[in-house]
Protein backbone atom coordinates (compact mmCIF):
# COMPACT_ATOMS: atom_id res chain seq x y z
CA UNK A 1 0.00 0.00 0.00
CA UNK A 2 1.57 3.16 -1.44
CA UNK A 3 2.13 5.34 1.74
CA UNK A 4 -0.56 8.76 0.79
CA UNK A 5 0.89 10.78 4.50
CA UNK A 6 4.28 9.82 5.06
CA UNK A 7 4.75 12.97 7.29
CA UNK A 8 1.30 11.87 9.45
CA UNK A 9 2.17 12.42 13.30
CA UNK A 10 5.57 13.59 12.65
CA UNK A 11 6.53 16.53 15.09
CA UNK A 12 7.21 19.79 13.97
CA UNK A 13 10.73 21.19 12.93
CA UNK A 14 12.26 24.91 11.68
CA UNK A 15 10.06 27.95 12.30
CA UNK A 16 6.50 26.10 13.33
CA UNK A 17 8.63 24.40 16.20
CA UNK A 18 10.03 27.29 17.14
CA UNK A 19 6.68 29.19 17.03
CA UNK A 20 5.54 26.73 19.58
CA UNK A 21 8.43 26.68 21.83
CA UNK A 22 7.98 30.75 21.81
CA UNK A 23 4.22 30.19 22.63
CA UNK A 24 5.18 28.04 25.74
CA UNK A 25 7.62 30.17 26.87
CA UNK A 26 5.50 33.47 26.65
CA UNK A 27 2.36 31.74 28.31
CA UNK A 28 5.02 30.53 31.72
CA UNK A 29 5.94 34.04 31.72
CA UNK A 30 2.76 35.82 31.03
CA UNK A 31 0.52 33.47 32.91
CA UNK A 32 2.15 31.55 35.13
CA UNK A 33 5.03 33.98 35.86
CA UNK A 34 2.68 37.01 36.16
CA UNK A 35 0.27 35.03 38.04
CA UNK A 36 3.51 34.50 40.89
CA UNK A 37 4.31 37.84 40.95
CA UNK A 38 0.94 39.80 41.57
CA UNK A 39 0.80 36.95 44.07
CA UNK A 40 3.57 37.72 46.13
CA UNK A 41 2.89 41.75 45.43
CA UNK A 42 5.53 42.43 42.99
CA UNK A 43 3.43 43.99 40.35
CA UNK A 44 0.05 45.34 40.35
CA UNK A 45 -2.85 42.97 39.12
CA UNK A 46 -3.56 45.66 36.27
CA UNK A 47 -2.50 47.01 33.69
CA UNK A 48 -0.33 43.20 33.36
CA UNK A 49 -3.97 41.55 33.00
CA UNK A 50 -4.36 43.83 29.65
CA UNK A 51 -0.62 42.67 28.51
CA UNK A 52 -0.89 38.92 29.57
CA UNK A 53 -5.05 38.80 27.58
CA UNK A 54 -3.00 39.65 24.49
CA UNK A 55 -0.31 37.67 24.51
CA UNK A 56 -2.84 34.63 25.70
CA UNK A 57 -4.98 35.66 22.81
CA UNK A 58 -1.59 35.40 20.49
CA UNK A 59 -1.04 31.94 21.90
CA UNK A 60 -4.78 30.63 21.29
CA UNK A 61 -3.86 31.14 17.49
CA UNK A 62 -0.70 29.92 17.06
CA UNK A 63 -1.83 26.62 15.77
CA UNK A 64 -2.90 27.73 12.83
CA UNK A 65 1.24 28.34 12.09
CA UNK A 66 0.66 23.78 11.71
CA UNK A 67 -0.59 24.84 7.95
CA UNK A 68 2.10 26.79 6.66
CA UNK A 69 5.34 24.31 5.36
CA UNK A 70 8.70 25.01 6.38
CA UNK A 71 11.37 25.13 4.07
CA UNK A 72 11.30 21.99 1.05
CA UNK A 73 8.30 21.14 3.12
CA UNK A 74 5.49 19.70 0.62
CA UNK A 75 2.66 18.05 3.03
CA UNK A 76 -0.55 17.02 2.40
CA UNK A 77 -3.64 18.90 3.28
CA UNK A 78 -4.34 16.07 5.92
CA UNK A 79 -0.98 16.38 7.25
CA UNK A 80 -1.04 19.81 7.69
CA UNK A 81 -4.73 19.84 9.30
CA UNK A 82 -3.32 17.21 11.70
CA UNK A 83 -0.79 18.97 13.14
CA UNK A 84 -3.45 21.69 13.32
CA UNK A 85 -5.61 19.69 15.40
CA UNK A 86 -3.48 18.26 17.71
CA UNK A 87 -1.71 21.28 18.32
CA UNK A 88 -5.21 22.64 19.39
CA UNK A 89 -6.10 19.74 21.46
CA UNK A 90 -2.93 20.34 23.38
CA UNK A 91 -3.59 24.33 23.76
CA UNK A 92 -7.10 23.48 24.43
CA UNK A 93 -6.07 21.17 27.06
CA UNK A 94 -4.04 23.04 28.74
CA UNK A 95 -6.64 25.89 28.95
CA UNK A 96 -9.20 23.49 29.82
CA UNK A 97 -7.24 21.80 33.03
CA UNK A 98 -5.43 24.83 34.42
CA UNK A 99 -7.94 27.04 34.65
CA UNK A 100 -11.14 26.21 33.52
CA UNK A 101 -11.24 23.14 36.08
CA UNK A 102 -9.62 24.81 39.01
CA UNK A 103 -11.93 27.91 39.02
CA UNK A 104 -15.11 25.46 39.01
CA UNK A 105 -13.95 24.48 42.24
CA UNK A 106 -13.18 27.84 43.31
CA UNK A 107 -16.69 28.64 42.29
CA UNK A 108 -18.06 25.48 43.87
CA UNK A 109 -16.80 26.72 47.20
CA UNK A 110 -17.71 30.62 46.60
CA UNK A 111 -13.34 31.57 46.57
CA UNK A 112 -13.70 33.21 43.54
CA UNK A 113 -17.24 35.19 44.06
CA UNK A 114 -16.43 38.85 44.24
CA UNK A 115 -13.04 38.75 43.62
CA UNK A 116 -10.57 41.70 42.40
CA UNK A 117 -7.50 42.98 41.06
CA UNK A 118 -6.18 43.30 44.59
CA UNK A 119 -7.01 39.21 45.42
CA UNK A 120 -3.85 38.14 44.09
CA UNK A 121 -3.82 34.40 44.56
CA UNK A 122 -7.02 34.55 42.31
CA UNK A 123 -5.44 36.95 39.93
CA UNK A 124 -5.41 34.36 37.03
CA UNK A 125 -9.51 33.78 37.47
CA UNK A 126 -9.81 37.98 38.18
CA UNK A 127 -7.77 38.52 34.42
CA UNK A 128 -10.81 37.18 32.51
CA UNK A 129 -13.69 37.52 34.98
CA UNK A 130 -13.36 41.19 35.39
CA UNK A 131 -14.31 41.48 32.01
CA UNK A 132 -17.20 38.79 32.16
CA UNK A 133 -18.60 39.17 35.23
CA UNK A 134 -20.34 35.34 35.35
CA UNK A 135 -17.45 34.22 36.66
CA UNK A 136 -17.24 35.92 39.67
CA UNK A 137 -21.24 35.63 40.87
CA UNK A 138 -21.19 32.00 40.32
CA UNK A 139 -23.53 31.97 36.93
CA UNK A 140 -24.99 28.61 36.71
CA UNK A 141 -25.16 28.53 33.17
CA UNK A 142 -21.22 29.15 33.51
CA UNK A 143 -20.56 26.59 36.75
CA UNK A 144 -22.38 23.80 34.57
CA UNK A 145 -20.80 24.59 31.30
CA UNK A 146 -17.27 24.55 33.11
CA UNK A 147 -17.93 21.63 35.12
CA UNK A 148 -18.24 19.87 31.38
CA UNK A 149 -15.52 21.71 29.76
CA UNK A 150 -13.30 21.26 32.61
CA UNK A 151 -13.29 17.61 33.06
CA UNK A 152 -12.62 17.43 29.13
CA UNK A 153 -9.53 19.20 29.73
CA UNK A 154 -7.32 16.11 30.97
CA UNK A 155 -8.84 13.85 28.44
CA UNK A 156 -7.79 16.26 25.84
CA UNK A 157 -4.01 15.99 27.32
CA UNK A 158 -4.57 12.16 27.23
CA UNK A 159 -5.60 12.45 23.89
CA UNK A 160 -2.59 14.56 22.97
CA UNK A 161 -0.10 12.03 24.88
CA UNK A 162 -1.80 8.64 23.31
CA UNK A 163 -1.40 10.23 19.58
CA UNK A 164 2.06 11.69 20.04
CA UNK A 165 3.66 8.75 22.46
CA UNK A 166 1.05 5.75 21.66
CA UNK A 167 2.63 2.66 20.34
CA UNK A 168 0.48 1.55 17.87
CA UNK A 169 -2.37 2.12 15.19
CA UNK A 170 -4.65 1.74 17.67
CA UNK A 171 -3.43 4.16 19.97
CA UNK A 172 -3.87 6.71 17.24
CA UNK A 173 -7.06 6.05 16.23
CA UNK A 174 -8.60 5.87 19.57
CA UNK A 175 -6.71 9.59 19.72
CA UNK A 176 -8.48 10.70 17.42
CA UNK A 177 -11.74 9.38 18.45
CA UNK A 178 -11.10 11.40 22.04
CA UNK A 179 -10.03 14.94 19.79
CA UNK A 180 -13.54 14.06 17.74
CA UNK A 181 -15.77 13.57 20.55
CA UNK A 182 -14.45 16.54 23.12
CA UNK A 183 -13.89 18.40 19.91
CA UNK A 184 -17.47 18.37 19.28
CA UNK A 185 -18.78 18.84 22.53
CA UNK A 186 -16.54 21.64 23.42
CA UNK A 187 -17.98 23.65 20.27
CA UNK A 188 -21.19 23.03 21.38
CA UNK A 189 -20.82 24.51 24.86
CA UNK A 190 -19.14 27.49 23.43
CA UNK A 191 -21.98 28.39 21.32
CA UNK A 192 -24.21 28.09 24.55
CA UNK A 193 -21.25 30.21 26.36
CA UNK A 194 -22.21 33.01 23.23
CA UNK A 195 -25.76 32.80 22.97
CA UNK A 196 -26.37 32.94 26.88
CA UNK A 197 -24.67 36.28 26.92
CA UNK A 198 -26.36 37.81 24.05
CA UNK A 199 -29.88 36.85 25.39
CA UNK A 200 -29.29 39.10 28.14
CA UNK A 201 -27.67 42.12 26.46
CA UNK A 202 -24.05 41.42 27.16
CA UNK A 203 -25.52 42.37 30.78
CA UNK A 204 -22.58 41.07 32.26
CA UNK A 205 -19.56 42.37 30.20
CA UNK A 206 -17.56 44.89 32.09
CA UNK A 207 -14.12 47.12 31.04
CA UNK A 208 -15.52 48.60 28.45
CA UNK A 209 -14.20 47.55 25.22
CA UNK A 210 -11.38 45.54 25.55
CA UNK A 211 -13.37 43.52 28.08
CA UNK A 212 -15.50 43.02 25.17
CA UNK A 213 -13.45 42.42 22.45
CA UNK A 214 -9.97 41.11 23.94
CA UNK A 215 -11.42 39.24 26.76
CA UNK A 216 -14.89 37.72 25.98
CA UNK A 217 -14.93 37.36 22.52
CA UNK A 218 -10.88 37.45 21.80
CA UNK A 219 -10.01 34.19 24.47
CA UNK A 220 -13.55 32.48 23.68
CA UNK A 221 -13.81 32.37 19.89
CA UNK A 222 -10.67 30.25 19.17
CA UNK A 223 -13.09 27.47 20.50
CA UNK A 224 -15.47 28.34 17.38
CA UNK A 225 -12.99 28.71 14.65
CA UNK A 226 -10.84 26.18 15.87
CA UNK A 227 -13.41 23.50 14.74
CA UNK A 228 -13.84 24.90 11.19
CA UNK A 229 -10.43 22.70 11.05
CA UNK A 230 -10.15 20.70 13.87
CA UNK A 231 -13.29 18.38 13.73
CA UNK A 232 -12.87 17.52 9.97
CA UNK A 233 -9.29 16.82 10.26
CA UNK A 234 -10.26 13.99 13.20
CA UNK A 235 -12.49 12.62 10.61
CA UNK A 236 -10.62 12.54 7.78
CA UNK A 237 -7.59 10.55 10.06
CA UNK A 238 -9.66 8.43 11.32
CA UNK A 239 -10.69 7.54 7.84
CA UNK A 240 -7.11 7.12 6.71
CA UNK A 241 -6.61 5.22 9.95
CA UNK A 242 -8.84 2.91 9.22
CA UNK A 243 -7.91 1.96 5.53
CA UNK A 244 -4.10 1.49 6.72
CA UNK A 245 -5.51 -0.41 9.62
CA UNK A 246 -7.62 -2.78 7.28
CA UNK A 247 -4.79 -3.22 4.96
CA UNK A 248 -2.45 -4.57 7.33
CA UNK A 249 -5.04 -6.97 8.91
CA UNK A 250 -5.43 -8.55 5.55
CA UNK A 251 -2.20 -8.34 4.52
CA UNK A 252 -1.19 -10.14 7.70
CA UNK A 253 -4.44 -12.69 7.08
CA UNK A 254 -3.05 -13.52 3.50
CA UNK A 255 0.60 -14.57 5.12
CA UNK A 256 -1.61 -16.77 7.60
CA UNK A 257 -3.51 -18.14 5.15
CA UNK A 258 -0.55 -20.99 3.81
CA UNK A 259 0.77 -21.69 7.50
CA UNK A 260 -2.85 -22.51 8.14
CA UNK A 261 -3.57 -25.10 4.90
CA UNK A 262 0.04 -26.95 5.90
CA UNK A 263 -1.46 -27.06 9.33
CA UNK A 264 -4.48 -28.55 8.16
CA UNK A 265 -3.16 -30.88 5.99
Amino acid sequence: MRELHPNLGRGATGLRLRVYQLSLFLTLVFAGGAFALVALGVIPGTPIDIYSSWVILAVLFVPFIALMDGAGEKRTTLEKWSEFGFVWLLVSGIAQTFWELPWFFLDLTGVVHGIGPEDGHLWAWWVYGGADTRYITSNPTIAGLEFMAGFSGPFELYAWYLYKRGANLGDKIGACWMALIIGVGLTYMTGVFFVAEWHVGWANIQQGALGFWLKFVGLNVPWIVAPVIALPAAIMELAHLYRVDGYETARREMAATPARRRAVG
